[in-house]
Parts: structure tokens; sequence; C-alpha cells
């Protein structure tokens, strides 16, 4: 009996620590906010602080409306509409634990030039958007298929381009797999992890020293449990090995959270359609602020090649 009982309390407490980990990488949490830039959250970006000011300040004077959709599973959705008298969208996803203004404020002034309308989405569990947990661009990617609609049924879009980055990158990469209408014409996605499990991994590793793969069942069963969700398969490397859409991978050279060989890696999966810049001296998302005129260009030379969309300057 007494063997019995330990037994069952280091069950508890083993379950009580995994839960512990579950809730700090999938639980949303109040980290700060991202579009406070003197946040301390924000302290790794103060060198580009004016910069992402500027851009946040484009953002908020930029005509625009919040607009609202539901997803698969019944959460409220909402993103930023800005206008722009274009047949021609992109629908972008910005990353895990941040805001879709702060990682895009420079990116919505830059596809307004390219002539674009803009669709600034909050992903699920992050600004406006409601949800619980963070799933890593696995339910994430289906909220792209619900945003796509609702452009073309709202707006009448006839060329639709999806962006992301981090974790939006990832989100928008899994959702090339996915049954996707014929007006999606391409993707750009800036620093994307492989997979929930590998930058699971990664960051264990990293940042607490430990191998996480024996945890990772166990993690996968609470996000069953809570989330209806799993983390096994959702894998960008397996889903562009059966892709067809142009893509455009940008990646800091020096990232130093998300690794570029992640980025290798799907460019390997499909060299045929997918393209990789390496941003040298860029961190974490932070490559358009290294060179933006590297950046520009190549997502400009991407269009033009793609889809015919010019740089439209004026």
């Amino acid at each position: 009996m007494v063997v019995f009982l330990i037994l069952l309390f280091v069950i508890l407490i083993l379950a009580a620590v995994l839960y512990y980990f579950f809730s700090v990488a999938f639980v949303k949490l109040n980290v700060g906010n991202p579009d406070n830039l003197d946040d301390p959250i924000n302290k790794p970006l103060e060198k580009y602080k004016d910069a992402i000011s500027k851009g946040l300040k484009y953002i908020t004077e930029t005509e625009h409306e919040w607009v609202y959709t539901v997803s698969e599973d019944g959460l409220r959705l909402a993103a930023r509409y800005f206008p722009n008298n274009s047949d021609k969208t992109v629908i972008l996803f910005h990353g895990y634990r941040s805001s879709a203004a702060r990682d895009f404020s420079c990116a919505v002034e830059m596809y307004m030039k390219f002539g674009f309308n803009v669709l600034l989405c909050d992903q699920r569990s992050h600004g406006r958007s409601e949800g619980r947990l963070i799933t890593f661009g696995v339910k994430e990617s289906r909220d792209v298929l619900v945003w796509i609609e609702f452009v073309s049924g709202h707006y009448g879009t006839e060329k639709i381009l999806l962006g992301g980055m981090s974790m939006g990158a990832t989100t928008v990469l899994l959702a090339s797999g996915l049954n996707l209408p014929p007006s999606v014409k391409g993707i750009v996605a800036d620093c994307g992890f492989s997979s929930p499990i590998a930058i699971i991994k990664k960051v264990a590793k990293q940042s607490m020293k430990i191998n996480a793969a024996p945890f990772i069942p166990f993690l996968n069963l609470y996000c069953k449990m809570f989330g209806k969700f799993s983390i096994y398969g959702a894998d960008t490397t397996k889903v562009l090995k059966n892709n067809k859409l142009p893509i455009l991978l940008i990646h800091g050279a020096n990232d130093g959270f998300v690794p570029c060989e992640m980025s290798k890696a799907a460019l390997e999966a499909d060299p045929d359609n997918v393209r990789l810049v390496l941003v040298e001296g860029a961190d974490h998302g932070l490559s358009y602020l290294i060179n933006k005129e590297l950046v520009e260009k190549e997502i400009n030379s991407f269009l033009i090649k793609n889809f015919d969309f010019p740089l439209n300057s004026g």
C-alpha cells in the first residue's frame, strides 16, 4: 500500500510538472504589451525603436477598419483591414506571443506601396482574437482558410498573398498543405520553425538545458485533452514536399531563436518552388530592419516573377 501511494504521489507530481510546462508553452499568458515599445519585453528591440515606432504610427493613422470572423472551432477572430483599391490582398500572420502591429510595423506600408490591400490578423489567443491556447500553427493554419474565405467573400479579392513572421510563417507554410483556393498565388514566410516539436526541443535545450524528447508524448496528451489538437504531423518540411505554390523564405543568418537551418530544410523539401534569402547580421524577425533594401528587393522580384505584381511606388 505504501509503495502504491508513493508511486501515485510521484505520478501526480510528474503530471503537475508536465502541466506546468504545457501551460508555459501553450496557454495564453499576460506577458506584457508587444505594441508598447517601452514595455520590458521589447528591450531587445531598443536599437530599432524609431523604425518600429514609425511603422506603428503608420498603421494607426492609415485608413483601416477592424473586421471579425469565426474560426472552425467557434472562436471570434479579429483583424485590421487596410483598403488600397486593389484586386490583390496580402493576409499577414504574426508570431508567438507577439502582435500583428509590432511584427509587421514596417511591412504594412511596404505592401501598401506594392499595391496590396492588407489584412493584418490577430492570431487566436492574441490581441482582440479569442482563444486560450496557442497551438504553434496547428489550428492557426486552419484559421488561414477562414480569413481567405472572409477576404474573398467581403472584398471580392481575386489574388491573395499569404505572409507570416515566426510562428505566423509556420502557420502559412502549414496552410499550404490544405485545400487552398486558386486565388492564393503565393507565400512569403519570414523565420518560421519547422514544427512545434522541433522548436519546443530547441528552446528546452537552449533555455532550460534539458532534453524535451521524452516529454513530447505527454505534452501532446495535454494538447489533445485540453485543446483537441496534436503537435505530431505538423511539419513544414513534410507539407512542402507536395507544395505547388511559389514560396519566398526570408531568414536572419544570425537567428538565435529559430535556427536558419529550419528554413534551409524547407528549401530542401521543395527546391523547385521555394526560394530562400538569408539576411546577414539579422537575428530573429529582424531581417527587414537590418536590410530593408534587400528584403524589399527580394519580395518585389518574387512578386514580379510569379504574379506580375511590380512595385507601385506612386
